[in-house]
Parts: structure tokens; sequence; C-alpha cells
């Protein structure tokens, strides 16, 4: 899914939400390997993945074959140039294309995309998002240990949860596109914000296929 698009999600799910609080522990939580939220772009690519796995990211101009060929076909819009995003691939049979892998975390097998958003002048990166998808029946033991760290969320039910405070938020909710998966995403606030400054956010268009 595009990147605006998760990202507006994300500031709807808060404004619904309210005030528990959440930060970066989140994602070490889920995988000490994992770039925390502020990262910058060179820094959060180093981060170690399985041998044969490889973080590409849509402005790769050596990117292998993908399949789903669109996954990271570049964004169209006003101010596309300034977000970028990123995930983990390994070749499939025969090696001439490459499909999305998952990556070990607490949740066990999960998708990860990772955001960038342009900060500043000069073509400095830093990461805005991480997002997981993983499989439904994770939701208690991943809803446990965040609670466990960072304190009860706000709840909706079984289907989402989520923390805030001034600097990061994370939340779980389940896709209605995808029930038998859930979400985990956690957020820089204050990187976010530059999304949404004009000239930042993408042209609203439909989600690519198999991009989530």
């Amino acid at each position: 899914m595009r990147a605006g698009h998760w990202l507006i999600m994300a500031a709807g799910f808060a404004l619904a939400a309210g005030g528990a609080r959440a930060d970066s522990r989140a994602v070490a939580i889920l995988d000490a390997g994992l770039p925390l939220p502020g990262s910058a772009f060179e820094e959060a690519r180093a981060m170690p993945l399985a041998p044969g796995q490889r973080l590409i990211c849509d402005t790769d101009v050596d990117k292998p074959r993908l399949e789903p060929a669109r996954i990271l076909e570049p964004q169209s819009g006003r101010g596309s140039a300034r977000v970028r995003r990123c995930s983990v691939f390994a070749p499939a049979a025969g090696g001439e294309v490459w499909t999305q892998a998952a990556i070990a975390t607490l949740a066990g097998p999960a998708r990860l995309w990772l955001v960038f958003v342009e900060q500043g002048a000069g073509g400095r990166f830093n990461l805005v998002q991480v997002r997981l998808s993983a499989a439904r029946d994770q939701w208690d033991r991943i809803a446990a240990a965040l609670g466990g760290t960072l304190g009860p969320g706000a709840a909706d039910g079984s289907r989402y949860l989520s923390w805030v405070d001034s600097r990061h938020e994370t939340l779980m909710f389940v896709d209605g596109k995808h029930p038998s998966e859930f979400k985990i995403v956690v957020d820089d606030v204050r990187l976010r914000r530059l999304l949404r400054s004009p000239g930042a956010l993408p042209n609203p268009a439909p989600a690519l296929p198999n991009s989530d």
C-alpha cells in the first residue's frame, strides 16, 4: 500500500485512540535488529538479514526483477521524490526473480516495510515508519509483549491497540483485506509531519497488489 495512505491511516487511528504511551522500545521488542524510527537511511539499510535476503528500495537503480513487478514501482504525484519505501526480498527458484521475504521476529515470520522521508535539504532521508505484517495467531503474544513494556494500550476490541506519546506511535490492527494477518506499525510522529507538509504527499491512488 502506498506510504501516504498508510501514514494517513495511522494518524486517524491515533486520534481515535487517545493517549496511552509508546516509544521506540516497541521496535526492539519485535526484533533487536530492526532499525529504529528516526534512523538515517544509510544506517537503516545496514540492518542484519538472513543469508540471501536483501533490503531493496524503490529508488534503487540496481533492483533485480521483482514479482509482482509493481511492488516497488516508483510513486507518482506531488512530492513523491521525498518518500522512499523499502522491503526485504530474496531470490525465488532459479534466482532470476526476487520475491518479498519474511524476517524472523517475535511475531514469527513477518513481512517488513520501511518508509523514509526527506528531512531538510540535501537528500537526507530518515526512517519515519516501521511496519510488519504477521500471522493473526500471534496477536495475543505481541499484545502482551508490548503491553508489558509500554503499559496498557488504547483498545478497540480485539482488532486494534495503540500506544502514543510525543515522539512515537505504535499501532496493532487487523486489516480487513487480510483477516489472517495483523499489522504492527511504529511511527516517528515528528518525521510524519513532514509527509503532511505542502508537496510532501503523493496523490491518492489505489494500493499496489501485494504491497503490504
